[in-house]
């Protein structure tokens, strides 16, 4: 993400490796279409600001937009307040109580550079007043700048990113993510309460099964920017915390179609795998009722602190005060080779990650809850 001449951006070019093109095109697109733009006065309400938040998606990451979703709404209550998200990351907004219209696009105009389809999106982008840029590539600053908004709030992660924003955040320092978010809408209203951190999804689907259980996830790394097992437990560590689980209760499996095989390497006369079997809703009430969840870095970890207190979460490539949910327990032994690269630039790192992590270590978790998301985390 970002310039070439920036260390850690290798996954991200790959991705837009055509960038000249790109702006090409989009100049072009704009000069076309500047007629059909309406001005200023004529989009701005004496009585109601009309405020977009934008964000391509991942799950995990839109779960932890919800508290800035209702700091926006408290402080701004008069306010239309609409969120445009990818399609595959929409469920987790459907029925926001906070939100006035859900807008959702299609992600693989961006992922799969289908750049004669932007003219699409900018139009979803277009008759906002305020737009809150979520991601921090600069093709997105300059989509922003395109829609002509009059106020865009985004991140300031490189030099060269951010640019185009009309009010920046910097972003890298390391402070929770939905710290940074909760950034972005004090830029807009200093009132934004940064202390609101509770995560919130829809209601959740019943799912018949008999308690008490302790669900087990191990996840993460695999969305449309990365395809990596680098945040899962290796096979013996998985093993071991499963084969412990199940000897003291009834372990359950979640997760998609596609991990199902690799969760029944680990089937024990205890165990469920209810992994593909379940809609995302189902899920959230089989994580809402377990008895504990043990669980890496994914998306599943966010959605299980939104819905249950007793998540621990397991760390391996990332650090916990960017991304531990709140009021989840936190386990990390790999501080000593962390490379934040991976977390700010999506660099995917090398080193043998949870190699020095045992499972009485998991088990007997107790640190404290999360990072306070009003100050910097240290690096330990």
């Amino acid at each position: 993400m970002g310039g070439p001449d920036c260390p850690g951006k290798e996954e991200y070019d790959k991705h837009l490796a055509s960038g000249r093109f790109l702006v090409c095109f989009l100049v072009f697109s704009a000069a076309l279409r500047t007629c059909t733009i309406a001005t200023t006065e004529d989009r701005i309400s004496a009585c109601q600001m009309k405020i977009l938040i934008w964000k391509i998606g991942a799950l995990g990451d839109v779960v932890m937009t919800t508290p800035l979703i209702r700091q926006l709404r408290l402080t701004n209550p008069d306010a239309q307040i609409d969120y445009l998200v990818g399609q595959s990351s929409a469920l987790i907004l459907r029925g926001n109580p906070y939100l006035s219209n859900l807008i959702t696009f299609d992600e693989a105009i961006l992922v799969r550079r289908q750049f004669l389809r932007l003219g699409k999106l900018l139009d979803a982008m277009r008759g906002y007043d305020v737009l809150l840029i979520l991601d921090k590539h600069w093709i997105f600053g300059l989509l922003g700048w395109l829609s002509r908004t009059p106020k865009r709030i985004g991140f300031m992660r490189t030099r060269i990113e951010g640019g185009l924003h009309t009010k920046r955040v910097p972003y890298g320092e390391l402070r929770h993510e939905i710290h940074y978010y909760l950034l972005l809408g004090k830029a807009l209203t200093e009132s934004v309460d940064l202390t609101d951190t509770a995560l919130e999804l829809p209601p959740a689907t019943p799912h018949p099964i008999e308690r008490p259980y302790t669900v087990l996830i191990n996840s993460g790394g695999e969305n449309f920017r990365e395809h990596s097992a680098v945040r899962r437990m290796p096979h013996k560590l998985f093993s071991e915390l499963s084969r412990h689980c199940a000897s003291h209760t009834k372990v359950v499996y979640v997760g998609s179609q596609a991990e199902r095989s690799a969760y029944e390497a680990f089937s024990y006369p205890t165990t469920v795998n209810l992994c593909g079997e379940l809609t995302l809703q189902e899920v959230w009430s089989v994580l809402k009722n377990a008895e504990a969840i043990f669980c890496t870095d994914s998306g599943l970890m966010h959605m299980a602190a939104a819905v249950n207190p007793c998540v621990t979460a397991i760390f391996g490539p990332t650090h916990p005060a960017r991304k531990c949910p709140p009021g989840a327990r936190w386990v990390w032994a790999d501080s000593d080779i962390y490379d934040s690269r991976y977390e700010l630039f999506g660099k995917i790192p090398s080193s043998d990650f949870f190699s020095s992590l045992e499972v009485n270590s998991i088990i007997n978790a107790s640190s404290t809850a999360w990072f306070p998301p009003g100050s910097v985390a240290q690096e330990k």
